[in-house]
Formats: structure tokens, C-alpha cells, sequence
């Protein structure tokens, strides 16, 4: 996973922005640890060493720079890892399972022993899950002490810490100073959103991920407007206001209400997956540009996304409601859902497992998977979360009556973050293709292992020529209206 010795000093010398997040710097003679884009004095190699990970640098003696800001920097594109069970750990601890669970739970979540699981990620990373769980909560406190003006308890609290004194010791450890000096005056009221840049691996189409949202926004829940998505956020069973994201060129920014900060790290984890922040468009597009159908599309629209799901339970049921209906039809259904059984906000498994979902104008079969899916959830024999292993999801899902591929390979695109998942009977890759499912199963083949971005380059060429025709009918329209 870590680039050669070679390939890291070119690129830390040059200041390279693709290698930002690709590896780590440590500084032997300052002890302190670095990303390869930062602005100061470039060390001779003789007194550098390369982590791949700001975790491996600490476990190593390595303090973070205070002017790059290693917390900043771009995440580590999944794929080179390689392993699948610790991407899927990775997930996990992005989202703070460890922050309130031991080692051998998320081991148990993966399926595999402890002392397994301890091995993988030293070898993927050369860190524990542990470690890298201790620089995960020290990273997030630092963006708060930096980006807001939360009592230092809070601080603590919202980035993962079981108490204040941990906070005190590892922010210390970490840093060489506690948080009290940690603190950076700036000009905002107590009561101020929290603002945080996320970085992106370019090349990013945002219009692509925000029309995409727009389209399948609830309202009362979510909504994009001006170019900004917005998601209701709850606290103490109330409304406690909006996230708010948007696009600014190079990176996004995300706008955060005290009051809806119960756990940063669980948010930021949400914010990545639904806008697609983790994976690396180069990679992906050396491939799909190999084909002479989707050349040109990718050509046109560099960095199309996957774009993820805020909650996974909630993109499964409207994947079921979405069944062989369009976008605008699933959607009326699932405000209709939320309306009738959910009293404005998205019903919970518990609610739907009992109710008639049928109700709302859809097939009694289809009501029937989504109170199945429901009662799974709530026995705990499915799991919908990024941290379910793909193949097993897929599996899970098709054995419930009701769910067939297409649904299963939709999840699997949206909720698993499965980047090779391929809902072989979407209409829309059919219609492309011109295939029927078993050809367009072949079809992909040459797609592997991004064939969700293939389908997103698929969807984007129907909506394109949608486009064209519109423009070519509407004049014509025009005109018959006049005469």
C-alpha cells in the first residue's frame, strides 16, 4: 500500500497533491510527522521516514505538524488496501464502533478472530484498529478545537472520548500540549455552525452528485437547494437543525449545528459516503476509458460518483419502493411512506415491520419485502450498514421474498459501497446496452471492479440523450403552439 521509497521522496520533494493522504512523512529530526504537501523546509531523505498511515507515525514516536495539519488531508483511496475485511474495518472506526466497543467486538462484526484481526490491519496499515481509532479521535477533536468554539468538555465529548481526563492525555500525547493551548481564537458566536473542509481526489463532478440527490431528496428530511444539500439532524428525540454541504472547486464544505453534534465522527463518516469522498477517480477511469462506449461520456464528465447512503435501512426500503417505477414515482412513494407511517420523518424498522406499507399505492407483494427487510433488521440477521461484505449482503437480500437482483445490486451500489456491484436489469443499463440482463452481465466484465461506476457513466448517457432530445422537440412544440 505504501508507494516505493523512491516514488515517495519524487513526490514529497515536488509537493505533490495526488500524494496527499497516500502516505505520511516522519521528520527524525524535529519528531514530527508530516503530509507530503507540506509548505515547510523540505528534510534531506537521510532524516525522513515513510508511514502509510498518521497512526503508524504515532505509534512510531511522531508528533502532527501544526501547519499541514495531517488531520486535513485527503483520505487513503480504499482500493489500495487490498483487503476487503479492513476497508470494512476502516468503516467502522470512521464511524467510532470503537469509541464504545472493544477490539473483539468489531472482529466479531467481520467475522474473524482478534488476534486476526490485529495481524490484517499490521500488515494493511502498520497500526492496530486501535491506534488507528486513537489518532481517528484525536484528528476530530483537533478540527473542533480549530473549527468551533465548543467548551473543551464538549470537544471531548462529540469527538469520541469516554472522559475528559482521556481527553486531556491523549490530546497531550498526540500533540506535546494540551488542548487549552490547542485553541485557536477565531470570529465566530458560540452559537455559529461548525464549519470543516473536507478534501477531495479530483477529478469530482459535483453537479452529478447534487442533481442525483436532489432528485430523490425527502422533503422535511433532506433537500438541495442553490447547490447545497441539506439533512435534517435530531437530537434528544427533537429537530436540532441542518447539515449543510456544498461544493467550493476543490473540496467540500460541510456546516454542522452545535446542537446536532452528538458524535462528529459518525457525521463526517455519513458525509464521505453519501457524497463518494473515498474513492479515486484516476483509478477508476483508467479502466472505464477502455471501453469505446463509455469513453466519451467519462471524457465529458470526469469524476463521476457513486453517491452513498445517509442512512442504509432507509435506502433499502425506498430501493424496494423504487421497483420498476421511476425516480420521480419512487419518490412520491416514499414521501407518501413517511407521511402516512413515519409523521413527516422516515419510518423506523420497528414501525414498517408491522404496517400495511401497501397502503401508500404500491403492490401488496412489494409492501410485504419491505416489512420482511424490516423484520430482518430487527432480528439482526441483516445488516445494512458500509461495513456488510457485499457478496453476503447480496445473498441476504435476494433469499427475502420480494427482493431480486436488481434491488440487491442497487443496495449493494448505494449501502455496501460496493464499487463493483452491477444491477444487471436496471432499465436504464438495458436500454443503453441494448441487452437483455444475461448480456449485459457479459457485457460488464471488461468494467471490473468499478462497474457501479460504469453504471453511473450508463445512467449519465440516458440522461444526456434525454437532453438532446428535449432540445431537438422543443422548438418544434413551440412552433405548433403558435400556428
Amino acid at each position: 500500500m505504501l508507494p516505493e521509497p523512491e516514488v515517495c521522496q519524487r513526490a514529497r520533494k515536488a509537493r505533490d497533491p495526488r500524494f496527499d493522504g497516500r502516505f505520511i512523512v516522519g521528520v527524525l529530526t524535529t519528531g514530527i510527522y508530516c503530509r507530503p504537501v507540506c509548505p515547510a523546509r523540505v528534510p534531506a531523505e537521510d532524516n525522513v521516514r515513510y508511514f502509510p498511515t498518521p497512526a503508524a507515525a504515532q505509534d512510531a514516536g511522531f508528533r502532527p505538524c501544526l501547519r499541514c495539519r495531517p488531520e486535513t488531508a485527503r483520505r487513503l483511496p480504499e482500493w489500495t488496501l487490498a483487503n476487503d475485511t479492513v476497508v470494512r474495518g476502516l468503516r467502522l472506526i470512521d464511524a467510532g464502533f470503537l469509541d464504545t466497543h472493544p477490539v473483539e467486538a468489531l472482529a466479531e462484526r467481520l467475522g474473524i478472530t482478534g488476534r486476526h484481526l490485529n495481524r490484517l490491519f499490521l500488515d494493511a496499515l502498520k497500526a492496530t484498529p486501535k491506534s488507528l481509532a486513537r489518532t481517528r479521535r484525536v484528528q476530530l477533536a483537533k478540527r473542533l478545537i480549530d473549527s468551533s468554539t465548543l467548551p473543551l468538555a464538549e470537544v471531548a465529548l462529540r469527538a469520541g472520548f469516554g472522559s475528559l481526563r482521556r481527553f486531556n492525555d491523549e490530546m497531550k500525547e498526540a500533540y506535546g500540549r494540551p488542548p487549552r493551548e490547542l485553541r485557536r481564537l477565531r470570529n465566530a458566536e458560540p452559537d455559529a455552525d461548525i464549519v470543516l473542509q473536507l478534501p477531495v481526489r479530483g477529478p469530482y463532478h459535483a453537479s452529478w452528485v447534487f442533481d442525483f440527490l436532489e432528485a430523490r431528496a425527502l422533503p422535511g428530511l433532506e433537500e438541495v437547494v442553490e447547490g447545497e444539500y441539506r439533512r435534517a439532524l435530531f437530537h434528544d428525540g427533537g429537530r436540532a437543525g441542518w447539515l449543510r454541504v456544498r461544493w467550493t472547486g476543490d473540496g467540500l464544505e460541510v456546516s454542522i449545528p452545535p446542537a446536532g453534534i452528538t458524535h462528529l465522527g459518525d457525521l463526517l463518516a455519513r458525509v464521505r459516503r453519501v457524497f463518494d469522498l473515498d474513492s479515486d477517480p484516476q483509478a477508476i477511469e483508467a479502466v472505464l476509458l477502455e471501453d469505446p462506449l463509455l469513453a466519451d461520456c467519462i471524457a465529458r464528465n470526469p469524476g463521476l460518483r457513486v453517491p452513498g447512503a445517509w442512512d442504509g435501512y432507509e435506502i433499502a426500503v425506498r430501493a424496494i419502493l423504487g421497483q420498476q417505477v421511476s425516480v420521480a414515482r419512487a419518490r412520491d412513494l416514499a414521501v407518501r411512506l413517511c407521511e402516512q407511517f413515519g409523521g413527516g420523518d422516515f419510518p423506523p424498522p420497528a414501525t414498517l415491520a408491522e404496517a400495511d406499507v401497501s397502503a401508500i399505492g404500491m403492490p401488496g407483494r412489494r409492501g410485504e419485502a419491505v416489512r420482511t427487510l424490516s423484520r430482518a433488521v430487527l432480528d439482526g440477521s441483516l445488516v445494512l450498514d458500509e461495513s456488510a461484505e457485499p457478496e453476503e449482503l447480496t445473498d441476504a437480500l435476494v433469499r427475502l421474498p420480494g427482493i431480486g437482483p436488481w434491488t440487491a445490486g442497487y443496495i449493494g451500489m448505494r449501502v455496501a459501497r460496493d464499487p463493483d456491484a452491477f444491477p444487471d436489469s436496471d432499465w436504464v443499463v438495458l436500454k443503453v446496452l441494448g441487452m437483455k440482463p444475461a448480456g449485459s452481465r457479459d457485457r460488464s466484465e471488461a468494467w471490473r471492479p468499478w462497474r457501479a461506476y460504469a453504471v453511473m457513466a450508463l445512467w449519465r448517457l440516458e440522461g444526456e440523450r434525454r437532453q438532446r432530445d428535449a432540445a431537438r422537440t422543443s422548438p418544434r412544440t413551440a412552433s405548433k403552439r403558435r400556428n
